[in-house]
């Protein structure tokens, strides 16, 4: 199920995309509140910049446009807020304004992030209870 959240992400991020030249904007970033998938209605140079106009740094999802430049689904945005949240909710500090660029940036595993990253998984891991090669698994 996709939540508003993600819908209203991935309409502002897409809006973004549409409004603006690739050239203009593929070294900004967006923060996107993890609450209800909303922005400051702001692009930043930096996270570091996004960051630190947020009054609670923690409650935002921060996005680079340089990795989305074909826009994203709210499919695609319902997984990566859940990820953030998850993040926060286990301790990670993903936002940080006194870190020389916002703070790390947290990597969600492929397995996580769709059905053929988990099928895939599933793949290698039959590979290698099975003495295959885990290079030689085909592609669906």
């Amino acid at each position: 199920m996709v939540s508003d959240a993600a819908k209203r992400a991935a309409d502002i991020i897409n809006g973004y995309l549409t409004a603006h030249p690739w050239d203009e904007i593929k070294h900004k970033f967006v923060a996107i509140r993890l609450s209800d998938g909303d922005s400051d209605g702001n692009l930043y140079d930096s996270k570091i910049d996004a960051v630190r106009f947020q009054l609670h740094e923690n409650l935002c999802a921060y996005i680079a446009f340089r990795h989305i430049m074909a826009g994203v689904s709210a499919h695609e945005m319902q997984r990566y807020l859940d990820f953030n949240r998850m993040a926060y909710d286990n301790g990670f500090r993903l936002a940080d304004p006194d870190h020389k660029v916002g703070g790390p940036d947290l990597f969600m595993p492929v397995a996580q992030f769709d059905d053929y990253g988990i099928w895939h998984a599933k793949q290698i891991i039959r590979a290698n209870t099975s003495g295959l090669d885990w290079r030689q698994i085909p592609r669906r």
